[in-house]
């Protein structure tokens, strides 16, 4: 195998996102005078585009009229934290310093995508990164870079590597456990990036 290029979905995945999310849509529901919404029903939501969290957490509403004021408390206001997830960085590290690019392919607007992983202390271990993806639309970045692995805690993600016909390596990270990843097709499967550099050694062997 020639290809040195590893994708990454990012909530979840690169970055602990969860609490920005939950606490930017609170902020939005204030700011439209809407109901609070409990953090528990964002969990089974993560990884999915944010008109679809929306549509589940909170049905009828406007996402025209919402979308504005999410957007502005993710970008401007940024409530809670969003660091990276355990091992992230050390794993990032270790590609580079190998000969490998990387690559975030994510649900997330694509200009949050970047804000998102200079937050966490990430941007300056990132190739490329794109945004507006999801499920299988993340193939078509996965392809054009000509990934080897794609790295991501979600069944959506293991499906896109598969249809993008390179390696899906699952963290159990998110809201889906070991059996559900293996049956979407994961090639791997690891407690989190810590275990990442091994995986990838293995799975070029």
């Amino acid at each position: 195998m020639t290809t040195r290029t590893v994708g990454f979905d990012l909530d979840q995945t690169l970055v602990d996102s969860t609490e920005r999310i939950v606490e930017s849509f609170r902020s939005a529901f204030r700011a439209m005078r809407l109901a609070d919404v409990a953090p528990s029903a964002f969990t089974p939501w993560f990884g999915y585009p944010l008109e679809e969290i929306l549509r589940h957490v909170a049905p009828g509403v406007d996402p025209a009229a919402f979308v504005p004021h999410y957007r502005h408390a993710y970008d401007v206001e940024r409530p809670g934290q969003a660091g990276p997830m355990p091992g992230a960085r050390a794993a990032l590290e270790w590609l580079r310093d190998n000969g490998f690019r990387v690559v975030v392919v994510s649900a997330k607007h694509h200009p949050v995508v970047e804000v998102a992983l200079a937050d966490a202390g990430l941007g300056d271990l990132v190739d490329a990164y794109y945004g507006d993806h999801f499920g299988e639309q993340k193939a078509i970045p996965l392809r054009e870079e000509d990934a080897a692995f794609y790295v991501g805690d979600h069944v959506a993600d293991m499906h896109a590597a598969s249809l993008a016909g390179v390696t899906g390596v699952a963290v159990v990270s998110g809201a889906h456990d070991t059996r559900a990843l293996r049956e979407a097709g994961a090639g791997a499967v690891i407690a989190s990036l810590t275990d990442l550099p091994a995986t990838i050694e293995r799975l070029l062997d």
